[in-house]
């Protein structure tokens, strides 16, 4: 058998003493630097699909979650965003003096003040008014809208 010489280990340790605090400094960078990374990078969610009996129809988008078909007076069928609020007056809003109609949710929907908001049921109806569609209804349309 052999025996472990302590002194030269010591003296080993010693002699490489610069290259030994690099590769722990080394070593101890990337481990924080993994950590670091870990506690920032975001959680991955995932909405579990939930069938019920309602009579409401509903669409699932793309992100799975889940939102309400909206029947409008002519027929038309759009569907609303989950979360988003959708006025009981109509589906597109336009202003007075303005020349596009949007989605309520729309940045542009949402500057437009109560006194001059002109509600519309369908594009149909906003385009016979004289308005053109902004580029939110193709930008920010909802999962499953199709324009008519």
């Amino acid at each position: 058998m052999s025996t472990i010489n302590l002194s030269q280990i010591g003296e080993w340790a010693r002699r490489n003493q610069a290259d030994i605090a690099l590769v722990l400094g080394f070593i101890l960078v990337a481990g924080i630097a993994f950590g670091a990374g870990r506690l920032t990078a975001p959680e991955i969610v995932r909405n579990p699909i939930i069938i019920d009996e309602s009579n409401a129809p509903s669409s699932v988008n793309l992100l799975g979650s889940v939102s309400q078909t909206l029947a409008t007076p002519t027929g038309e069928s759009a569907v609303a965003p989950q979360g988003s609020q959708v006025s009981a007056r109509g589906l597109f809003v336009a202003s007075r003096g303005g020349t596009k109609y949007h989605w309520p949710w729309c940045s542009y929907g949402e500057k437009i003040k109560e006194a001059n908001k002109i509600w519309f049921n369908s594009e149909k109806e906003a385009k016979a008014a004289g308005y053109s569609p902004c580029a939110c209804i193709t930008n920010k349309a909802p999962a499953g809208y199709q324009s008519k």
